[in-house]
């Protein structure tokens, strides 16, 4: 009782007169313990007067009846203003053309700053291997140990992914590798529709760069990201994705190499993806 009668103390020298909240329980309790409430209702019609060390307001001059007040041609927006999500999706566009390489494209990551998840990362994932790889695998969002690493498919998906390659003739250092996202979102959370609009670009542009023969998507993130939310794309069925001024590549959609563990079934749709996979390099060679 005396916390909450110091506190009300404090609020009458400050001269809080009125509750955010709650207005009748407080009210109350300012009658329980003695208090009153500074008179807010002025009958004479006069401004309240300035509270202790405040300037008194300056005066606005009357304006005409049924005129309405406009702000000054020099106003300008505050600093700081968030801008409209389509200028930030362009930007994201113009500053991925401007990449011709993939250092100039992670170099182009790291100065976007429309993007809330590059301030929270630690580390941009870029995507990396060799131009023209016979396959670019496109994997999640970056985890943990990718976002400590700023290396795409490291740590655990690193292994993943080595112990799903193991059985084939396919050398990790042969093949194109990429995250979804060069940033992973805070706490590992799945990422927005409009942070997955903003990364996009960056996206197309890294498979513009490494012009690979043919892309496997690994998860649902990965395929919705280059193919478009809207598309479910089947499994064990080669699509085609397209950009302008490029050939059409092959596509084909899998569970992340994660799921190795998950079950059986998992197991074995890997596997018949990557046959899919191997069948379709001896079948260009």
């Amino acid at each position: 009782m005396e916390a909450h009668l110091s506190l009300l103390r404090l609020y009458t020298e400050w001269g809080v007169d009125f509750a955010m909240a709650d207005l009748p329980r407080a009210a109350r309790a300012m009658q329980e313990t003695g208090l009153r409430l500074p008179r807010t209702h002025h009958p004479d019609g006069a401004s309240p007067p300035p509270m202790p060390h405040q300037p008194a307001p300056a005066r606005r001059p009357a304006q005409a009846s049924g005129s309405i007040a406009r702000p000054h041609a020099s106003a300008r927006a505050p600093v700081g203003a968030p801008v409209p999500i389509g200028d930030s999706i362009e930007q994201a566009r113009l500053a991925a053309e401007k990449a011709d390489t993939l250092e100039a494209l992670l170099s182009s990551m790291n100065s976007f700053d429309g993007c809330p998840l590059r301030t929270t990362a630690t580390h941009t994932v870029p995507p990396r291997g060799p131009l023209r790889a016979p396959v670019l695998f496109i994997g999640d969002a970056p985890d943990a140990d990718e976002d400590r690493s700023g290396q795409v498919f490291s740590g655990r998906c690193g292994a993943a992914l080595d112990e799903m390659l193991a059985p084939l003739p396919l050398a990790r250092d042969m093949l194109a590798l990429a995250p979804a996202l060069p940033w992973r979102p805070p706490g590992g959370r799945p990422p927005s529709d409009l942070e997955q609009r903003l990364c996009r670009p960056f996206l197309e542009r890294a498979v513009t760069l490494l012009a690979p023969r043919r892309i496997v998507l690994c998860g649902r993130l990965a395929a919705h990201m280059l193919l478009g939310p809207e598309t479910a794309p089947p499994r064990r069925q080669w699509l085609s994705f397209e950009q302008p001024g490029q050939p059409a590549r092959p596509v084909l959609a899998m569970r992340h190499p994660l799921q190795l563990q998950a079950s059986a079934t998992a197991r074995r749709e890997i596997w018949h993806a990557l046959m899919m996979v191997m069948q379709s390099l001896r079948t260009e060679s």
